[in-house]
């Protein structure tokens, strides 16, 4: 019963990002990564969290979920809940600020937006948290994606949420992390 709630809360999640989120995802060229660069989803490290349940607070901006992120325990941005992006994107300024550097053990990768294919470099974040819920080495892109707001950062992707099985629950608000066992 529980996996099927998941689903379905994850199901209406998509549904509304897709409906609800049409006029402000038309402009931005969200992230879609090579499918061959998929693999490299799974090199993010170790889940933390404080506790079983994490329970995060959300804004609504626009048509879509933002949330407050930490980054290596120096900067806090706000990011787009993306769980449809493979991986967590960040703007270079956002990079700059949080110490995230570029790794030169991956090629740039080419990302697949609305507006055309673009190169990428990859960088590792030494700790990403949201709320009690944190994971540390995530890979993230360095990119910032135009047409953005300026008070979005990037996208919360699939390299910080495959540690944890993802629920959100529209009417509070609120986006819900368990670790994965």
């Amino acid at each position: 019963m529980g996996s099927s709630r998941s689903f379905f809360l994850l199901a209406l999640l998509v549904i509304g990002t897709v409906i609800g989120g049409q006029a402000l995802v038309s402009r931005l060229p969200l992230d879609q990564a090579l499918v061959k660069a998929q693999a490299a989803i799974s090199n993010s490290g170790s889940v933390t969290a404080d506790s079983e349940d994490s329970i995060i607070p959300l804004e609504r901006f626009g048509g879509v979920w933002v949330a407050s992120v930490e980054f290596n325990d120096l900067y806090e941005a706000k990011l787009v809940v993306d769980t449809g992006a493979s991986f967590t994107t960040i703007s270079e300024n956002l990079a700059f600020d949080a110490g995230i550097q570029s790794d030169p053990r991956h090629a740039p990768i080419n990302l697949h937006t609305a507006g055309g294919t673009v190169q990428a470099t990859m960088g590792i974040a030494r700790k990403i948290r949201v709320g009690d819920a944190g994971r540390n080495d995530v890979r993230v892109v360095i990119h910032t994606l135009p047409n953005f707001p300026e008070e979005v950062d990037g996208l919360l992707g699939l390299s910080f949420f495959d540690g944890f099985l993802v629920q959100l629950d529209h009417a509070e608000g609120q986006l819900h992390l368990t670790p994965k066992n």
